[in-house]
């Protein structure tokens, strides 16, 4: 095994889903590998996926540049949530930062595929 194939860290990546698939292609395209979950949460309760991606730390730099360009955050409006019953006419609107990425890397010191 070269040293690029040694698989020292594992990068965790939430992501919003509308920016999920195009992500998910430039990892591809890329030659990175990851594991897909479906999750959700944060402020807004919004869609989300998780993606698990091993690989070497001289890789991780790179995969970070893509991750900021295709998961940049930009500002929403959406209806606020509260009681129906207050609400009369046009729903009250918040302005909200919706998209990006939350990224951990982990270091890993055994990985094991069988």
């Amino acid at each position: 095994m070269t040293p690029q194939n040694i698989i020292n860290k594992l990068v965790i990546v939430i992501v919003a889903s509308i920016q999920s698939s195009q992500l998910m292609h430039q990892l591809t395209q890329n030659g990175y590998y990851f594991t897909l979950i479906d999750s959700s949460g944060g402020f807004l309760q919004e869609s989300t996926v998780c993606l698990l991606i091993g690989l070497n730390q001289d890789r991780l730099i790179t995969l970070l540049d893509i991750i900021r360009k295709y998961c940049a955050t930009h500002r929403q409006y959406i209806p606020a949530r509260g009681d129906i019953s207050q609400m009369q006419g046009q729903p009250l609107m918040i302005e909200a930062q919706v998209g990006g990425a939350t990224v951990y890397a982990l270091d890993v010191d055994l990985f094991y595929q069988c």
